[in-house]
């Protein structure tokens, strides 16, 4: 690659992150949005947030925010990107792939744990389950959608539903 080619790449990933910049609210957002993006595309062998701010130029504590409280539209960055998929990866030949991934619990309170079949490591255990939608081609596989399974207790306890609504509603 010639360093016009680099260049170039550097253009195409703003061009790339316009297309979501009004899902993030005020120019702080959208600042962050791209450090994040640049920071997981870039050759650190470990992308954790502190990691990637430091790479990126950004206080450590100023990017887990953005992560964690600044508002932003989720739904409509995951329909662009399902939009981007269809539009560059078109294909007759595309399937849709439906995997659980299990991940092992020792507490109760994360949404979801409850002691269920954990297909990742072979066995009933406390875990949370995620529900993941891929499309695939031949050439090309990405993650379009993904969900935390509810166990019918956690679904049907009207109370412990209503506490993580409250902590999460004043944890932000």
């Amino acid at each position: 690659m010639s360093l016009q080619d680099i260049a170039s790449l550097g253009k195409m990933l703003a061009q790339f992150l316009a297309l979501f910049a009004d899902c993030f609210h005020g120019v702080k957002g959208r600042r962050l949005f791209a450090a994040y993006v640049r920071g997981q595309l870039s050759e650190l062998q470990r992308k954790n947030v502190e990691a990637i701010a430091l790479k990126q130029g950004v206080a450590p504590r100023t990017l887990q925010r953005f992560l964690e409280s600044i508002k932003w539209d989720h739904d409509e960055v995951l329909q662009r990107c399902r939009k981007v998929i269809v539009r560059e990866q078109a294909d007759p030949q595309a399937i849709g792939v439906i995997d659980e991934t299990g991940t092992a619990k020792a507490g109760k309170g994360t949404v979801g744990v409850k002691r269920q079949y954990n297909g990742n490591r072979g066995k009933v255990e406390n875990a949370v389950v995620n529900v993941a939608l891929s499309f695939a081609t031949a050439t090309f596989q990405c993650l379009i959608a993904a969900r935390t399974y509810l166990p019918e207790d956690w679904a049907n306890d009207t109370a412990r539903r209503k506490k993580l609504m409250f902590l999460t509603i004043f944890s932000s």
